[in-house]
């Protein structure tokens, strides 16, 4: 196998394209050029081609990860969904698509060493979404756990936090009505204010617990 080609990225000046054998083979940074002492002509083993393939590829998917997470905090789940789509994007601009790589592997040591650096805590996701969705759009525990599980946090996980976040749940449904129907008095005959509890994850028990308070309040 020989180093046929290399030529300087267009978008980015610090990396060049390394082609072998006549065919694109990948990008690296000017940094692992010098350091491998790659040149046109040279001839190179698998081994040494694939070893730097990693490298670059998992430095690659790490930064973009991590600029990912920058923003707003993610499940492991959200993670490796964004990696599986970038990989997509990024073939035949990053790597050739025909190479032969363990993508599972080389992803679970980027979610590994985010886990190792708290970069990705799944926990610390659910406890953070239930007190925002608490604060902003209050709704019972069965809606946040199922919202929670369609983000890719464990059951297990979810209904601990769940448990620990909403110690009276009606509460939670008491700020759910206030945000939604002001001041008016609560009717368990009327089907918009029930149907509207319901679909916000609260029980038919909690609900004619929620009516007995409510009624006592204007006895």
């Amino acid at each position: 196998m020989v180093i046929t080609k290399i030529e300087y990225q267009k978008k980015d000046p610090e990396r060049v394209n390394i082609y072998v054998d006549g065919e694109f083979f990948c990008g690296i940074s000017l940094n692992v050029l010098a350091k491998e002492n790659l040149y046109e002509g040279l001839t190179v083993d698998e081994q040494t081609l694939d070893r730097i393939l990693k490298e670059d590829l998992e430095s690659r998917f790490m930064n973009r990860a991590v600029e990912y997470l920058s923003h707003t905090i993610k499940t492991e789940f959200q993670v490796r969904q964004y990696l599986k789509n970038l990989k997509f994007k990024k073939k035949d601009v990053w790597f050739n698509e025909n190479i032969q790589l363990d993508w599972d592997l080389l992803f679970e040591q980027i979610i590994d060493s985010l886990k190792k650096y708290k970069y990705i805590d799944d926990e610390e996701f659910a406890h953070a979404f239930v007190q925002s969705r608490l604060n902003v759009k209050p709704r019972g525990k069965s809606v946040l756990i199922s919202e929670l599980l369609s983000k890719g946090v464990s059951k297990e996980i979810a209904q601990r936090v769940c448990d620990e976040e909403i110690t009276d749940e009606l509460e939670v449904l008491r700020n759910a009505f206030r945000k939604r129907f002001k001041d008016e008095k609560f009717n368990i005959q009327n089907q918009k204010m029930v149907g509207y509890l319901l679909r916000k994850g609260f029980s038919w028990d909690l609900i004619e617990q929620f009516e007995r308070n409510e009624s006592e309040k204007y006895e």
